[in-house]
């Protein structure tokens, strides 16, 4: 439960120029809606109450919450559905910013204004990622490969074409099988390939130069 603030509560550590930085109480819903400048605003029916730091206060404030995370962790850990284009941003924002920086000012007896001395651009590096630089370990990285498995009917394979490269582009898509065709190919040679759908075949084999290989 957040607070209680809002006209309940107004010396409340969220509140700020006498409104909730949290946004709280919210309002209530019946049906939880989408929200196409952020995040959806989720269903909040009146009736029940309850005492919290003694106040009594409503739905409205209650935190979006996961209750299977909230028993295995034990701790307040806060939910929330992503849908618009805005909320993705707001989490990819964290991850790629870059590193923490801090705006520095050196000041002395005599002000003698030099831009260059005066500012400077510090990043911080703690002991750990400095361990990992050091020992030239991966900073990033990215699981699991996506392959994309095309699906045509015979002789409609998709051909790309350029403007002056169309002889060029008929030539090579004559000579060169689609990802489905070999699939084909290796079910005939293979029995293993037989026990599996085409979906699950970059599980065990892989795509390289026109075939299948295991």
């Amino acid at each position: 439960m957040h607070g209680p603030c809002g006209n309940e509560n107004p010396g409340a550590p969220c509140m700020e120029a006498g409104q909730c930085k949290k946004m709280f109480p919210r309002e209530f819903q019946t049906e939880t809606t989408m929200n196409v400048s952020g995040y959806p605003l989720y269903r909040r029916r009146p009736g029940d109450t309850a005492f919290v730091r003694g106040r009594e206060i409503d739905n409205r404030f209650v935190v979006r919450y996961n209750p299977y995370l909230l028993l295995k962790y034990n701790a307040h850990i806060g939910v929330e559905v992503c849908t618009s284009l805005r909320a993705v941003k707001y989490i990819y924002k964290y991850i790629y910013k870059g590193f923490d920086s801090a705006n520095m000012v050196l000041t002395t007896g005599l002000f003698q204004y030099n831009e260059i001395a005066n500012y400077i651009d510090a990043r911080y590096v703690g002991a750990p990622e400095a361990m990992r630089r050091l020992l030239g370990s991966h900073m990033h990285d990215r699981w699991h490969a996506v392959i994309r498995l095309p699906v045509h009917l015979p002789n409609q394979k998709s051909v790309t074409f350029k403007d002056g490269h169309e002889e060029e582009a008929l030539e090579t898509a004559r000579s060169r099988q689609a990802i489905l065709e070999p699939w084909f190919e290796l079910n005939q040679s293979d029995p293993d390939a037989q026990t599996l759908l085409y979906a699950d075949i970059p599980y065990i084999y892989v795509y390289d130069r026109n075939n299948w290989k295991r």
